[in-house]
C-alpha cells in the first residue's frame, strides 16, 4: 500500500507524456503527431497507437501522419492549402 507521502511526492504524471517530436511546423494548423514514452523499454516510443524500438521510426510516422493530414485537408478544399505544399513540409 502506497503511503500518502510517496504518491505527493511522486514524478507528475505528465512528465511521461513529454514529446519527443521537435519539428514544429504546421502547415494549415495541422501539427505533427506527438512522440511519447509508451512506457515499455522493448518499444519506448508511440505514435497514437503504434509504438516503436527507435526515434527514427517513429519520426518518420510521425511526419507521414502530418502530411497524410494536410494532404487530407488539401484535398478536401481547404483554399490555404496544396498537396504540394503538404510535400515541401514534409
Amino acid at each position: 500500500i502506497l503511503s500518502f507521502a510517496s504518491i505527493a511526492l511522486a514524478a507528475p504524471l505528465t512528465e511521461r507524456a513529454a514529446n519527443f517530436q521537435s519539428f514544429t511546423g504546421a502547415l494549415g494548423g495541422i501539427a505533427a503527431t506527438p512522440i511519447v514514452d509508451s512506457g515499455n523499454p522493448d518499444r519506448p516510443f508511440q505514435v497514437k497507437a503504434d509504438t516503436f524500438v527507435n526515434i527514427g521510426a517513429a519520426l518518420q510516422r510521425s511526419c507521414d501522419q502530418q502530411f497524410n493530414a494536410c494532404a487530407n485537408s488539401a484535398n478536401g478544399g481547404n483554399p490555404d492549402l496544396s498537396v504540394s505544399a503538404c510535400a515541401v513540409q514534409q
